[in-house]
Order: C-alpha cells, then structure tokens, then sequence
C-alpha cells in the first residue's frame, strides 16, 4: 500500500488541538500504516507541536506502522534539529512523499 501523505498547515504550538492525533489515528484505524507528514506550511512550531509529532509518531509506531515528516519549514526543521529529534522523524521520508498516493489537508 503507498503512503498517506497528509498536508500540515498553521502552527504547530499550544494551544493545540487533537485534530493531527485523530486524523493519524483514523487512518491507522482504516489500516494505513505508511503516514507522511509534510510540514512545508508549519508557521511555528513550540514544545507543544513538538509533543505532537513525537505522540502521532509513536502512535503509528505501536500499531506497527511508520510516521515521517517530509518538507519541513527551515524553522521547523532547525528546531527538530536542534532537539536531536530531525533524523528520527524524518527517516525514508524522501522515496514516501514521491510515493505518496492520497493527500489530506490539515
């Protein structure tokens, strides 16, 4: 099955709502495994956005499937950066957003 490749817009930081939690786990509900997370329109990312890519991601994680974050804003990626959290989240994430076959807006 290809990727599920879901657009982020807005900011990523408090407060935040749990519409990026139920969206990923709808879709791992719906038996989609393979979930990239493109983080090109992220206006701002905090603590809080942060907790969030690290809950959806371990989410995916536990029901055996994989998250990654593609395209990410030059400030959201140094922030990732700078937390030792970019490599981890960002994986195989390159051949998934080419391979991505459906697309949802958040």
């Amino acid at each position: 099955m290809c990727p599920t490749n879901l657009q982020i817009h807005g900011p990523l930081q408090a407060p935040l709502d749990d519409q990026l939690r139920e969206t990923v786990r709808g879709l791992l509900r719906d038996g989609r495994r393979d979930i990239v997370l493109n983080l090109k329109h992220v206006l701002a990312i905090d603590a809080v956005g942060v907790g969030e890519l690290i809950n959806v991601y371990n989410l995916a994680r536990s029901a055996q499937g994989k998250l990654h974050v593609v395209d990410a804003a030059p400030h959201v990626r140094e922030t990732l950066e700078l937390l030792g959290l970019f490599e981890l989240l960002s994986g195989d994430a390159a051949e998934d957003a080419t391979a991505a076959s459906s697309l949802a807006t958040l």
